[in-house]
């Protein structure tokens, strides 16, 4: 069966094939126009974004959900409700859309480790183990100051590790508590 993993903004969208647990081919799609309003700039991706379901014909999607919360507030979340919408039409004409919550796939990739919790460095963290699980070179940019440079790696490792985080061969194993329930409870 074939997967198709998205991480999707209205600026770029990180995508991601699946073969099962192989994964076949990755990339990045941006609007082909510059300085577009965000709203042109998703029914510009829109296209790129059908010929890839054409192309490989996914038997399901998986699509990062909406954060709620956050930086940014209310224009994000309006923004990316916007976007989803789109996936409720690309579900009724091509495939199952599931969505899976931010925090969920970075917990169950083990991304979510409690210790460096900015953005940047789960960009980071993101992009390094989608290099470890698949042997990729995605490239991680700083500048001079140390500090970590957007490339669009991160779309992509996104992508790769939404779908990575359904599947139990790349799920983090957690620990568990506490004293098990006998039958007698």
């Amino acid at each position: 069966m074939l997967f198709l993993s998205l991480d999707a903004s209205t600026t770029a969208i990180g995508w991601a094939v699946f073969n099962e647990d192989k994964l076949i081919e990755y990339g990045r799609l941006t609007p082909s126009e510059k300085g577009l309003d965000w709203r042109d700039r998703v029914h510009n991706l829109l296209p790129q974004l059908e010929n890839l379901i054409l192309k490989y014909k996914p038997n399901k999607i998986y699509q990062e959900d909406i954060p709620m919360g956050g930086s940014g507030g209310n224009l994000i979340i309006h923004q990316l409700s916007y976007l989803q919408g789109c996936f409720s039409v690309i579900e009724n004409l091509y495939s199952e859309v599931e969505y899976v919550a931010v925090g969920t796939w970075r917990k169950n990739i083990g991304i979510n480790d409690g210790k460096d919790q900015r953005r940047n460095a789960k960009k980071v963290k993101s992009i390094e183990k989608a290099n470890e699980l698949f042997g990729l070179n995605l490239p991680l940019e700083f500048t001079s100051g140390g500090n970590f440079k957007e490339n669009g790696s991160d779309d992509i490792s996104d992508a790769i590790l939404i779908y990575c985080s359904t599947r139990d061969k790349y799920r983090v194993k957690t620990k568990s508590f506490g004293r098990g329930l006998n039958k007698n409870g």
